[in-house]
């Protein structure tokens, strides 16, 4: 993967291109928190429409933390994607900790809203909320993990959950491999119509099958892939 960064007048233009590299990725934006902080540098913008390959949900959400842990200083990060590659996986992750990442089709609309200087919501403000079904989901189910875990709720309805090990003596990764739950229509749309108090019990009742889903989940495991877990 190669890296090109240069300090334009009111922003970090980092372009990348070639085979994307998770490690690298990951140690760049370590690098550039230290290296923006001390300069001074506030809006930052990842040029990535010539990386070569696709990024896998686990790494998604551990670019998202380490730009959360990395680039808490920042008032502005935006990055450039091809449209069939967004999923917006990295976006929530970051959001969801307070940094106002965002994720764009074309440079010309990063850069507009990166040098905005108009109101604009803190990122606390406008991250987005789980749905109520997914919310009782999480509800139900936050006691099995680390108090410090944060569950997103992707554009197709997914919950996807996973925390920082970043200071465990096993991790390779910043994050536990991540737990992705997906809803059968017929859950959905029954918790969808309950009442706060229904969707609640609902909820409870989906621990047992939850639980046999994470049977030989290893949260340290070294080829991260999401363990997908369906409900209903």
């Amino acid at each position: 993967m190669q890296v090109r960064i240069a300090r334009e007048a009111e922003f970090v233009n980092v372009a990348l291109s070639g085979p994307v590299d998770l490690h690298a990725l990951l140690e760049l934006i370590r690098k550039l928190g230290k290296a923006t902080q001390s300069q001074g540098d506030v809006r930052m913008v990842f040029d990535c429409l010539q990386l070569e390959g696709d990024m896998h949900f686990a790494g998604q959400m551990q670019i998202g933390e380490q730009v959360a842990h990395c680039l808490p200083h920042m008032i502005k990060v935006a990055s450039i994607m091809p449209v069939a590659k967004i999923t917006r996986t990295s976006e929530k992750t970051a959001q969801a900790q307070g940094v106002a990442l965002r994720i764009f089709e074309s440079r010309g609309d990063a850069i507009f809203w990166l040098l905005d200087d108009s109101p604009d919501p803190s990122p606390a403000a406008t991250r987005e909320t789980l749905d109520p079904t997914r919310g009782a989901i999480w509800g139900a189910l936050k006691h099995l993990f680390p108090g410090h875990a944060q569950a997103i709720q992707l554009p197709n309805g997914t919950l996807a959950i996973s925390w920082s090990i970043a200071n465990q003596p096993d991790a390779v990764y910043e994050m536990a491999t991540p737990i992705t739950i997906r809803l059968e229509p017929a859950l959905e749309e029954h918790m969808r119509t309950a009442t706060s108090e229904q969707r609640k019990r609902i909820a409870a009742h989906q621990e047992t099958a939850f639980r046999q889903g994470l049977v030989g989940y290893d949260p340290f495991t070294s080829v991260p892939r999401a363990r997908v877990i369906v409900l209903g």
